[in-house]
């Protein structure tokens, strides 16, 4: 017997199945497992049993439940939920979302691990919805890419602080459902930082220091503070943020390459993690683009803006800007500096936490903001200045002029559909459906919600307010979103009023009003304007102005046989 009790009971559980194999080689096979890979004896189990079942060795009898008394039954499932961290021999479907290369050194030896991200219901079936783990594969399977789907047999479940993820043994079987139509990115060859921006798990980039500063994260399990470097790198693609967990002793302006950092998101924004494992040194290149003309270039829009983003330059025209004041949820009194601003792509709100060196009354005003953080405002990303240092007025306005009242920008729906969140937008698609629940609702008049049944998911039953909404879905052919109308867009589009609407309703049934509806726009171009909301829920349109229009049938035929090249 030994100090480790799961190592005995691991030994013990082998001989029982397989009588005549040799206690010591046992023990010495569940200690190579967890000195050289670092998986426990209960992870390598199976591996260990296989081996001396294969060495000719006279295996027990069966138990009553039709299984070894060393063999546990694959447990199938459809869902990460459905497991525990007991679980030590599952069968799960899952999607690769990214897949990483670590060396890391084992006994005085370099030993390549590779780990990453998985989903489970990678059709999307059910509630839609998707479970995401971590996974470490100790088998070496080459077929694990990202994109690819996968039907995992005999891996088990790993527990740490509390987190449950996934380990792929090496007597782990991987079946290829579905390939991956995701490029693959050789992790030792630079790719420009748009192409890393757009990658998944580990990159190697070339590009040059545009911005660092230091930073402290507070830990998730509360047990203290950690110092950090965050920054941007900028080449003649774009730019990229990235934080460095280690020291990072390279200056603004330092031309560097990154090798083996890995690329992640917060909120769809891509971030070059810097850790333990990843190779910075200086770079040599004199035709490699110098700081001013990278950071001319690095700028954004504001049709770029995402929710979530740090560190962003950009330029915009200032509409307007107002103080409010207002007391916080601790009762404390706080100021807060706000406006709108635009630029030839769209429109976003601004807020400041200090008071800027803006005269209201000159404006509009353009003026350049420099390491703004992106925050959001009615789900569509907002500018957030933090001191006076990140502005400065310019003396011209960069573009033509615009006009301020009535700045909407025309959008291609597929474009909005599959892009960010975006306000002050004009786009037209084909509707597809009417939702049931368009007409006359009843709102909780605290907190506006929708009652149902007379009932406020948060306040219960109360005397609520009636209110005019409709909902739609809109389809171009290849995407599709949800448009919402609230009563002063709804009467204007319906060319009636609240109260002749409330009537309508009262004298035909609310189901005679829907049908009507869709009679009337099913197969229609709608052209909307209003703002954008995207997440990972889909996209939601919030439209202002809303008017159908009439589509040409023999031109929109001719189109179709030209894009699809039917005679």
């Amino acid at each position: 017997m030994s100090d480790d009790p799961e190592m005995d009971a691991a030994v013990k559980q082998v001989l029982s199945s397989v009588t005549d194999a040799d206690e010591e080689a046992v023990r010495a096979e569940f200690e190579k497992y967890q000195s050289e890979f670092l998986i426990p004896p209960s992870d390598a189990m199976r591996s260990v049993l296989r081996r001396f079942q294969s060495e000719g060795s006279a295996p027990a009898p069966s138990s009553a439940g039709g299984f070894s008394a060393g063999t546990t039954p694959m447990k199938k499932v459809n869902r990460l939920t459905e497991l525990t961290s007991e679980d030590r021999n599952v069968e799960v479907t899952a999607e690769i979302v990214t897949h990483n290369i670590r060396t890391q050194m084992v006994r005085d030896q370099e030993r390549d691990i590779a780990f990453g991200l998985l989903e489970d219901n990678p059709d999307s079936t059910g509630d839609g919805k998707r479970t995401r783990w971590s996974f470490k594969d100790w088998g070496g399977n080459k077929n694990l890419i990202p994109g690819v789907v996968v039907r995992i047999e005999g891996a088990s479940v790993n527990e740490y602080n509390g987190e449950l993820s996934l380990n792929i043994n090496q007597s782990s079987r991987v079946v290829v459902l579905k390939e991956s139509s995701t490029p693959r990115i050789n992790t030792d060859e630079p790719v420009s930082l748009d192409d890393a921006g757009k990658a998944e798990g580990n990159v190697t980039v070339i590009g040059r220091v545009l911005s660092l500063r230091n930073d402290v994260i507070t830990k998730k399990d509360g047990s203290g503070t950690l110092d950090v470097i965050k920054g941007r790198l900028g080449d003649d693609s774009g730019s990229l943020g990235f934080i460095s967990w280690e020291p990072f002793t390279h200056e603004a302006g330092t031309l560097v390459k990154i090798e083996r950092g890995r690329i992640q998101r917060f909120r769809d924004n891509p971030e070059l993690n810097i850790g333990r494992y990843t190779k910075v040194e200086v770079y040599h290149d004199s035709g490699f683009s110098d700081i001013e003309s990278l950071k001319h270039s690095s700028l954004v829009d504001i049709a770029s803006l995402r929710d979530g983003a740090r560190d962003v330059d950009l330029v915009v025209e200032l509409v307007d800007w107002d103080v409010r004041n207002f007391t916080n949820s601790e009762g404390v009194e706080k100021t807060i500096w706000e406006g709108n601003a635009v630029d030839p792509t769209g429109r976003c709100r601004v807020s400041s936490w200090s008071e800027l060196p803006i005269d209201s009354s000159t404006l509009p005003k353009c003026v350049a903001l420099s390491k703004v953080h992106i925050g959001s405002w009615q789900g569509v990303p907002q500018i957030t200045i933090n001191s006076p240092e990140q502005v400065e007025v310019q003396d011209d306005t960069p573009w033509e002029s615009i006009d301020l009242e009535n700045h909407v920008v025309e959008v291609d729906f597929g474009e909005l559909t599959s892009g960010p969140s975006r306000a002050g937008i004009r786009t037209m698609a084909t509707v597809v459906s009417v939702r049931d629940d368009s007409g006359i609702i009843v709102r909780c008049p605290d907190c506006r919600r929708v009652l149902r049944d007379g009932s406020c998911m948060n306040h219960g039953v109360v005397e609520g307010n009636k209110d005019l909404r409709l909902r739609l879905v809109l389809d171009d052919g290849v995407s599709t979103a949800t448009l919402f109308m609230n009563k002063d867009s709804s009467e204007t589009f319906l060319e009636k009023s609240i109260a002749e609407i409330e009537t309508e309703v009262s004298d035909k049934g609310q189901s005679v009003f829907v049908s009507e509806l869709r009679h009337s726009l099913l197969g229609r171009g709608l052209r909307i304007e209003g703002r954008c909301n995207a997440d990972e829920q889909g996209v939601m349109l919030f439209a202002e102005l809303a008017e159908l229009v009439e589509v040409d049938a023999v031109l929109a035929a001719t189109e179709v046989r030209t894009k699809w090249g039917v005679v």
